[in-house]
């Protein structure tokens, strides 16, 4: 088969295409765009309104003759579509285009392990595709460089070499990532990172864009502009089409082709000449509309050339047209200051911003991006934080002089009050917190509260231990120590800032509170943190938000995160959000962007929320030079696009970033990015070498916290699921056994931490086919939390699905559907429509409405999974060529087989379909389901029979496929009936149908 795509389709006919040895059937997909070809002969109705229909594809061009929709048509020679010279993409085209036609097997394409997808431009260095990384299966960017820019053979390819990988060091979310250069057949290509989305240029056209958000998206340009000029690399091209805005909304600087080292660096050859002669990058590259002066002259280009280049982007973008280009300044020799347009207006700032870029002497101009964009972001916030001033001068202030205080009676006295003021909060509310517990009533709230209380005294412990040993190692007092104390007792402060919030919860506890109390104190900041000691140095971020109100916020959300109540965290945090914009509290926006990332993707299932908050988060991150919560933001994302997106190269790419970023904490951050990379190695079907970084995750927490730990039970869960991923299931039945008698041990039975264990050790059980035991495991579960969460609750939806899949195992469908319908409903209230909780509920609830026939209520749920798909197709998860094959089948039970060949047509040219012999046997038994309902028996036989071949080859044990075996057995009868041909081979598949039906 091949995919096309259909120009003014004909109209209100039917059209029959036949090829000399073969037909080829046209049919429209469910969009009505997207063409088939296939290997049997058909008639089909095309939509109305059209005279004449116009086919292209890949090799054909634009040119395939019209078609007279009344006659029959020869499609071209294949042979004749090929090229003497194609390029890469062609090739694999055509070569794809063959092998789908004609079932003749034909090698992929390929640069070293990289499989050729497509072209996706070119430019004065080569080619860029787009690539399949056969190794870590994901999509990368290729350019394969033009054989003319290596003139001079191993000099070429060694500077070329040289120059690139000094960018594949460079790891900024601004810079499109280099991921490997290599060399494959004698030519060089560079790996990057494939970015989906258009160019700034692109983003600027599509509709008017307001001032402030041109200046965010210029900033994020200016950022990797900035990151490149930091390890001596010079762009030399920045332009509009150079800048991608990825479908994340994040801007990414692309096509360093033309950069070269910063000489005030590095020379990348400084004993070679520069000159287009030479081979090496010419002085006098660029593209003339945005060459700064000194590229005009043809001399050396530093980091201000970039500047100048941003500047007269800038300016097109906010006037709507370039300034004029270098080459005509410099040639105007009235010596006219720049004017730039009246309209439309432009604060005064930016306008003497943009004069300062675009001076025609360097040494003019702001002496780096980084001091641009201060400019650019802190201008427009300049009045506002004016009317701040005298508060945070006072906050400011007060921190100094409590250092001061400490220094200037007797150290000793002095330390120990102040290491002493958590203790006294502690000590001052613990009683009104526990008679708190056991007002709830329920039965484990007095263990719940003895637990929380150990380690709330724990943590008042360190706390005061390390208030002590910043106290004594900042003395004897300096303005240097002084400065250096005062920062580790803000620290401190934001510590207790957290803790009071925690105990003003606990205050107010309800039932599901008490539950979660060792995951609320767990998620409690760690003192050690703040330690300081006096040889530190003093340079490095502030301690976190500013603002009391957003701290309160922050440390609320939190908590709720910690605890699972995601609606009620996002809706705080939203609050923290907004309050720390409008008091200027870049590093608390910098945290509740974080934590809006945090709760949204791992409580919400929430991919594209999730994805905007992070890169705002890095943004404000960035600008409030906060970099202990870079790291994090980076892991988080890691694990956002490998569990919610399923997308493990992207994962690898932010794997990359964080572990480029400094580690407040090292030990815990190892045991964090193990967790994810486990996760990514789970996406990418490398199970078992999941299963050796959670246990390295595993053993670095139990180097750290006691042994029932919130953090060491949920590694041991993730473990114990990596082994069931590993196909290990009677090995992570082991481990969970283990888990749920410790929890057992240090929990009361009716806690919910030991149901959610018994959860997934019912799991384990159902995998194992012991049905019994696991649905015992899964009502002792569901019972335990519905008592402790109330039912409306995820873990408590979850625990439905899980008996309801038992259900339907076991034919009990009304109380299936019945259970369904109750997890439905609160997924309905708590999660979004694609969280991937609620897709498996649904495809269990479809499953439930077929085996009971009720195949109409089963299309209504397909169709739902469908649109959810294609609300969001880059990031489903939702299996669309099964659902696609369902609705289809669905269609055609209940009697409306024709209007199911548009989900067949989409079946049969799903990328999936040519690596599956099963959807395509799916799809042209589909195809000889809609001929023979619109009684065209001759037209069904040759699909049916060449899906009855491909299910015969598919495994007998795959499910599903013995039945649809079956039924396309006794299909292919009725058409070979119907057609009078081949009685005894009509007797035969009657026989074999009878045989495995009644073996079956």
């Amino acid at each position: 088969m091949l995919d096309l795509v259909a120009k003014e389709p004909a109209d209100g006919v039917e059209i029959a295409v036949e090829q000399d040895t073969a037909g080829l059937a046209i049919a429209p997909t469910p969009g009505g765009e997207e063409l088939l070809v296939a290997r049997h002969g058909a008639t089909l109705p095309r939509r109305p309104g059209r005279e004449t229909g116009w086919l292209t594809g890949p090799g054909l061009g634009d040119t395939t003759p019209a078609m007279d929709p009344q006659q029959e048509h020869t499609w071209p020679n294949l042979e004749r579509l090929g090229s003497d010279k194609r390029d890469l993409a062609d090739e694999a085209m055509y070569r794809s285009l063959k092998s789908k036609l004609f079932d003749e097997a034909h090698p992929p394409v390929q640069l070293g392990r990289f499989r050729v997808v497509q072209t996706l431009g070119q430019g004065g260095m080569g080619v860029v595709y787009s690539a399949q990384d056969l190794q870590l299966d994901r999509l990368v960017a290729i350019k394969v460089i033009r054989d003319d820019r290596l003139r001079e053979g191993a000099r070429d390819r060694a500077r070329l070499l040289r120059e690139a990988q000094m960018q594949a060091k460079l790891s900024h979310p601004n810079v499109v990532q280099i991921h490997e250069v290599s060399e494959a057949e004698g030519g060089l290509f560079i790996v990057m990172e494939l970015v989906k989305g258009f160019t700034l240029r692109e983003w600027l056209d599509r509709e008017a864009r307001p001032l402030a958000a041109i200046l965010e998206r210029f900033v994020e340009a200016a950022r990797g502009l900035s990151a490149a000029h930091q390890v001596g690399i010079v762009h030399r091209d920045f332009k509009l089409a150079n800048a991608l805005v990825g479908e994340d909304g994040r801007v990414r600087i692309a096509d360093f082709g033309l950069a070269v080292a910063d000489q005030r660096h590095q020379e990348t050859e400084p004993d070679r000449p520069a000159g287009p002669a030479s081979g090496h990058t010419s002085k006098y590259a660029g593209t003339p509309t945005y060459m700064s002066p000194e590229q005009v002259r043809g001399r050396e280009c530093d980091a201000r050339s970039d500047q100048y280049s941003f500047a007269v982007a800038l300016t097109e973008a906010v006037f709507r047209r370039a300034p004029p280009p270098a080459v005509e300044r410099l040639a105007d020799r009235t010596g006219a200051p720049l004017a730039l347009p009246a309209d439309p207006p432009a604060p005064q700032w930016l306008r003497r911003a943009l004069t300062r870029a675009l001076s025609l002497d360097p040494a003019d101009r702001f002496p780096t991006m980084a001091d641009l964009i201060d400019v650019l972001v802190e201008s427009p916030k300049r009045r506002r934080r004016r009317a701040l001033a005298a508060g945070l001068v006072v906050a400011l202030t007060s921190a100094t002089a409590l250092g001061a205080t400490l220094f200037t009676a007797s150290a000793q006295t002095q330390c120990s009050q102040y290491k002493d003021r958590l203790a006294s909060t502690w000590n001052e509310r613990k009683q009104t917190l526990h008679d708190a517990f056991k007002a709830t009533g329920v039965p484990y709230a007095e263990k719940s509260w003895q637990r929380a209380s150990s380690m709330l005294a724990e943590y008042v412990h360190d706390w005061a231990e390390v208030a002590a040993n910043n106290c004594q190692a900042t003395q004897p007092a300096t303005p240097t120590l002084e400065r250096l104390f005062a920062r580790g007792a803000a620290c401190l402060d934001r510590q207790r800032s957290a803790f009071d919030t925690l105990l003003d919860q606990f205050a107010k506890a309800d039932a599901a509170l008490v539950a979660d109390a060792d995951a609320a104190v767990a998620g409690l900041p760690p003192p050690a943190r703040c330690r300081v000691s006096a040889d530190m140095r003093l340079e490095g971020a502030p301690v976190g938000p500013t603002t009391p109100r957003v701290r309160e916020l922050l440390d609320r959300g939190e908590l709720l995160t910690n605890i699972q109540k995601g609606r009620d965290a996002v809706a705080v945090l939203d609050d923290a959000l907004s309050e720390s914009r409008g008091t200027a509290d870049a590093a608390g926006e910098a945290e509740a962007l974080l934590c809006l990332g945090r709760a949204r993707g791992r409580l919400l299932g929430d991919g594209p929320g999730a994805t905007y908050f992070l890169h705002q988060a890095y943004d404000r991150a960035n600008a409030a030079d906060h970099p202990s919560l870079k790291w994090e933001i980076w892991n988080e994302l890691a694990w956002v696009q490998a569990v919610v997106f399923d997308a493990p190269g992207e994962a690898r790419t932010s794997m990359d970033h964080a572990r480029s970023e400094p580690h407040p904490d090292p030990r815990t951050a190892e045991a964090a990015i193990a967790a994810v990379e486990g996760e990514i190695l789970i996406a990418e079907g490398r199970a078992e070498e999941a299963v050796e970084r959670r246990k390295f995750a595993l053993a670095t927490l139990r180097a750290l916290y006691p042994a029932d730990h919130p953090e060491v039970v949920l590694a041991r869960r993730a473990l114990a699921a990596g082994l069931g991923e590993a196909r290990q299931q009677q090995l992570a039945r082991e481990l969970n056994e283990q888990l749920l008698a410790d929890l057992r041990r240090d929990y009361e039975p009716s806690h919910p931490w030991p149901a959610r264990v018994e959860l997934d050790l019912g799991l384990d059980l159902y995998e194992l086919e012991q049905y019994p035991a696991a649905r015992e495991h899964f009502e002792r579960a569901r019972d335990t939390l519905l008592a402790a969460y109330g039912e409306r609750h995820p873990w408590v939806a979850k625990a439905e699905v899980a008996l309801a899949r038992l259900d339907v195992e076991g034919g009990a469908i009304p109380q299936a559907i019945e259970r369904l319908d109750r997890a439905l409903a609160t997924f309905d209230d708590l999660y979004p429509p694609a969280h991937a909780e609620r897709i498996n509920a649904l495809i269990i609830l479809a499953d439930a409405h077929l085996t009971s026939g009720q195949t109409a209520r089963a299309l209504t749920v397909y169709r739902e999974l469908l649109a959810i798909h294609e609300a969001a197709p880059a990031h489903s998860t939702v299996d669309e060529p099964g659902v696609v094959a369902n609705i289809g089948d669905a269609l055609c039970t209940l009697g409306r087989c024709p209007e199911a060949l548009p989900y067949f047509a989409s079946l049969l040219a799903h990328e999936s379909t040519a690596s599956d012999p099963a959807l395509k046997a799916a799809a042209l038994r589909g195809f000889g389901l809609v001929h023979l309902a619109k009684g065209q028996p001759e037209l069904a036989v040759a699909p049916l029979q060449e899906a009855l071949r491909l299910f015969e080859q598919a495994p007998g044990d795959r499910s599903g496929i013995p039945a649809m075996r079956v039924a396309t057995m006794r299909e292919l009868a009725d058409a070979l009936t119907a057609t009078g041909r081949s009685p005894e081979k009509v007797r035969e598949l009657r026989r074999r149908a009878a045989e495995l039906e009644s073996a079956g």
